[in-house]
């Protein structure tokens, strides 16, 4: 009979890419979610893979911290790559916020950005592009009341 953990084993790649100064990934080959995180099944649960290898060799992940992919690789199971911390700094270290110019190359700087409403999720977003799409929205509302 297989064990959970055999079953999980069975499904990691570790001759993964190579991730600079961390050593190669080692992969989730399994079922991965829209956002390539890997998830294992395991006696009717559902458990983020990188969580459950990190709990397997590592140790429990203390209360109140998450999980961070030092290597940005969400189907990564290397323990080496993953460190416990706290949702906020999670979010610090993600790829949109390491952004430095939005998606029209304005740059973000402190007069250039703000941050809509934590209810929205808190997006930081560029002044200039706002000010562009107020003035089209403006434009066309003009159009439609001279027609």
């Amino acid at each position: 009979m297989t064990t959970p953990a055999s079953r999980f084993w069975s499904r990691v790649n570790k001759a993964g890419t190579l991730a600079p100064m961390l050593g190669p990934c080692w992969t989730w080959t399994g079922y991965r979610d829209r956002d390539g995180y890997g998830q294992f099944y395991s006696q009717g649960r559902k458990y983020p893979a990188h969580r459950y290898a990190y709990t397997q060799l590592v140790g429990p992940i203390p209360v109140g911290l998450v999980i961070d992919h030092l290597c940005r690789n969400p189907a990564c199971v290397n323990p080496a790559h993953l460190e416990p911390v706290t949702h906020a700094e999670n979010m610090r270290r993600s790829e949109p916020a390491m952004r430095t110019h939005c998606i029209h190359g304005h740059e973000f700087t402190t007069a250039n950005t703000y941050y809509r409403t934590a209810s929205s999720g808190g997006v930081r977003q560029c002044r200039a592009c706002n000010l562009d799409a107020v003035a089209r929205y403006q434009a066309r509302k003009r159009e439609l009341q001279a027609a």
